[in-house]
């Protein structure tokens, strides 16, 4: 899958200036053009514009200050955006006009996969059907070796997801690691493991390994793995493993232990 246009929306913060230094690097590297985007609303009592005009404006400075502090704005394909409308709602109605391949977002170090699944990065995750690189706090792409995927083999995906996959780990030049968490490779049934060997006929030339491990807790187990093998990218589709996919509809008020700065690809 060719990337041509990737969506990045900022709200200026120190969080989404670090995470632009990202999303420029991987369009550069993928030789895709970058829409800098960011949604407004209308003054309201109390904020420090007297009118739409005015806050217009501040956004425009905003902008040349991002064009003056990324001087590498200057060797890709970029433009900026600025949008009227409610954040969520807007960006989710941008990706799905159809002109966006992918969409890159930072996110304030969510502490577990149900935190972020009800913040604002999750509500858009959800709602469009592009890969989406969610970028934590101070978190980086750059010198990634290895791209970790979280699969138990019980459904495949669709060809285009680990397609996908196979692209960004071509992009980044990443090897790939294929984790499992409580699932011994021995006790794999024949269902599996003709999934998995579909899955290895679409993994291309991408070099990759496969490796089983146990923990009491399948999230914390895949975070351990994650940093103790220097994992840079945990690539997660939902439909392909059990407990992400069931993750997505649990109560936000479940807390889940996730203490990571790792990038994740969400391929839906």
């Amino acid at each position: 899958m060719k990337i041509n246009t990737i969506l990045f929306p900022t709200d200026f913060s120190q969080g989404a200036n670090l995470a632009l230094k990202e999303a420029i690097y991987f369009a550069k590297q993928a030789k895709a053009h970058l829409e800098v985007l960011h949604v407004y609303h209308r003054p309201v009592n109390g904020e420090r514009f007297k009118s739409l005009k005015d806050k217009e404006k501040d956004v425009e400075l905003e902008f040349e200050a991002l064009k003056k502090n990324h001087p590498a704005l200057s060797e890709i394909s970029y433009s900026f955006k600025k949008e009227l409308g409610i954040s969520v709602d807007r960006i989710i109605e941008i990706v799905n006009e159809g002109n966006i391949d992918m969409l890159i977002m930072v996110t304030k170090g969510a502490r577990g996969f149900g935190e972020l699944w009800g913040s604002k990065t999750a509500s858009i995750i959800q709602k469009v059907d592009v890969p989406v690189i969610v970028i934590p706090n101070k978190a980086s792409l750059h010198n990634i070796k290895t791209i970790g995927l979280a699969y138990d083999y019980s459904r495949k995906g669709p060809t285009r997801t680990l397609n996908s996959l196979v692209n960004t780990s071509e992009l980044l030049k990443a090897n790939l690691a294929i984790i499992t968490v409580n699932l011994k490779e021995r006790f794999i049934d024949a269902e599996r493991q003709q999934v998995k060997e579909q899955m290895i006929d679409e993994l291309h030339d991408i070099p990759y390994s496969f490796s089983y491990s146990y923990h009491d807790d399948v999230e914390e187990g895949l975070m351990t793995y994650c940093n103790q093998h220097n994992i840079g990218l945990l690539c997660i589709v939902p439909h392909t493993y059990n407990f992400i996919a069931e993750l997505f509809h649990e109560s936000l008020t479940q807390k889940m232990v996730f203490h990571s700065t790792i990038p994740l690809l969400v391929i839906r």
